[in-house]
């Protein structure tokens, strides 16, 4: 087969979490040395099919896993914690790339594919503010105006930008997005970390600013500056520094509670803020208690004592904000039984 992808090879069997020796005592009678293994996964040897059909089988991948597909996989650009082994990187690495493949080889059977134009092309973020105009653009060019969104998957999805959901055992990854072939987006997100409905939309739209914007934070002093301007209040509003994740964060937060719905429900100040007014929001908003607060915060409507107020007596305690309401909604990606069954269909209805 000359339509072999190198990589693949050791894609699938970082996927089993095989060392080069393990996968070569699972190939059985049918083995190479690991030195050929390791030439054959850099592409500077040409496996025999025998070959190609005993690392499969020892991978539990089909063969057709490592040929050569019509799409390319952009850039994968995982914030994993600074003490994650290598090893455990490359193995979620390739397990993302593993759901990926399998989603994208059964939606290229797919007729009329959506085709993804950027709402926010060319659209710079420095700062808190910057966001608020980018969520708004968004909002009004996808006709969304300030009402809740009911689907944060669904609208994606609706717009050209494909969703994938699996579980990777990594608590600090919630979620990674790229392009394939340059102009198809895509986003994972990781149900292990993304429990509830409120975060799965979260993360979502945290990974569409991601697609969407480019970041350009400001200096320490632009910053300070930035801070010394905003207007003087009674209480003290400190905000954290902007970086990339921080602005991706609250772009978010943005776009599931635009600033008009703050203001009509909440106010522009506030000194105290009933746990009732927070469980309508969430219920009504799809946005959860945790993320309203720092929204409240960001937008200078409560003040530093208050924020950790909010904190300490609801959050910690109960991170999973359970019994505090829910968003009705359950966010669904299209799954691969879901899409085998409209390719089904399809086939039945030619």
């Amino acid at each position: 087969m000359s339509n072999i992808i190198p990589n693949r090879i050791r894609t699938a069997r970082l996927l089993r979490c095989l060392s080069m020796d393990q996968l070569v005592a699972r190939m059985g009678d049918r083995a190479v040395s690991k030195m050929a293994i390791s030439k054959i996964e850099r592409g500077l040897m040409q496996p025999s099919q025998q070959t190609l059909s005993a690392i499969a089988d020892a991978c539990n991948v089909p063969i057709e896993f490592f040929c050569e597909s019509s799409f390319a996989i952009g850039k994968l650009e995982f914030r994993f914690n600074e003490g994650t082994p290598i090893r455990k990187r490359q193995e979620i690495e390739a397990q993302v790339v593993a759901e990926i493949q399998n989603y994208m080889d059964l939606n290229s059977n797919i007729p009329e594919q959506i085709p993804f134009r950027n709402p926010l092309k060319g659209f710079i973020v420095r700062n808190y503010p910057d966001l608020e105009t980018a969520a708004q653009t968004i909002r009004k060019k996808w006709y969304i105006g300030n009402q809740p969104i009911f689907s944060v998957y669904e609208l994606l999805q609706s717009y050209g930008i494909h969703i994938i959901e699996t579980n990777i055992d990594d608590d600090n990854v919630d979620g990674v997005s790229t392009y394939i072939n340059s102009r198809t987006p895509i986003i994972i997100i990781n149900t292990r970390k993304n429990k509830t409905t409120e975060r799965k939309r979260f993360t979502a739209l945290h990974e569409l600013a991601h697609l969407t914007m480019k970041f350009k934070p400001m200096s320490d002093d632009e910053f300070q500056a930035y801070q010394n301007s905003l207007p003087q209040f009674p209480y003290k509003v400190t905000l954290k520094y902007p970086d990339t994740e921080r602005l991706c964060n609250s772009f978010a937060s943005t776009m599931l509670l635009p600033q008009e719905c703050v203001f009509r429900r909440i106010g522009t100040s506030r000194s105290d803020i009933h746990i009732d007014e927070f469980i309508a929001i969430r219920n009504l908003y799809g946005i959860s208690i945790a993320a309203t607060i720092h929204r409240l915060h960001t937008m200078h409507v409560i003040d530093d004592a208050h924020y950790h107020q909010y904190y300490e007596e609801i959050i910690k305690p109960n991170e999973l904000e359970t019994g505090l309401g829910g968003f009705p909604i359950q966010e669904q990606a299209t799954t691969p039984s879901l899409i085998r069954l409209r390719l089904k269909g399809l086939t039945e209805v030619e």
